[in-house]
C-alpha cells in the first residue's frame, strides 16, 4: 500500500469521525461529554490535523525524492552511454597513435637510410664529374 492510499484512508477516517462528532454534538452536552471532548476528542483533533498536513508534506517529500530518483537514473544511464562512445573513440585514437608512431620510426629509418646514401651518391657525382672532364 502507498503513503498516498494510507493518507487518503486516515483523511477518511478523520472525517468520519469529525462528521459523526457534529452530529451527535447537539445531543452530547453534558458534564462527562464536555470532559470527555476536551481531554480526548478536541487534542486528538488537532494531532490528527497536524499530523494529517506533515504526511501530506511527506507524500510531496517522497513523490519529489521518486522523480528526482527517476531523472538521476536516467542521467546515469545516459553518462553510462557517453562513457562508452568515449571509451571507443580512445581506443580508436589509440591505434590511431600507435600507428603514427610506427609511421615516425619507420620515417626516422628511412631518413638515416637516405642521409646514409646521400653520401655515395655525392660520391657517385663527383667520379662522373671527373670521369667526364
Amino acid at each position: 500500500m502507498e503513503m498516498g492510499d494510507t493518507l487518503w484512508r486516515m483523511k477518511q477516517r478523520s472525517r468520519t469521525l469529525q462528521e459523526y462528532r457534529k452530529d451527535i454534538r447537539g445531543s452530547w452536552q453534558d458534564e462527562a461529554a464536555k470532559t470527555l471532548n476536551h481531554r480526548y476528542l478536541n487534542p486528538h483533533e488537532d494531532d490528527e490535523q497536524k499530523m494529517i498536513e506533515f504526511m501530506e508534506k511527506q507524500v510531496q517529500g517522497l513523490e519529489k525524492a521518486k522523480n528526482e530518483l527517476k531523472k538521476a537514473k536516467e542521467y546515469a544511464l545516459e553518462a553510462d552511454r557517453y562513457s562508452q562512445k568515449v571509451e571507443h573513440f580512445l581506443e580508436r585514437e589509440k591505434q590511431e597513435v600507435k600507428q603514427a608512431n610506427h609511421s615516425y620510426d619507420l620515417s626516422i629509418e628511412y631518413y638515416g637510410l637516405t642521409q646514409a646514401e646521400l653520401l655515395n651518391i655525392d660520391e657517385l657525382i663527383q667520379q662522373a664529374n671527373r670521369s667526364c672532364g
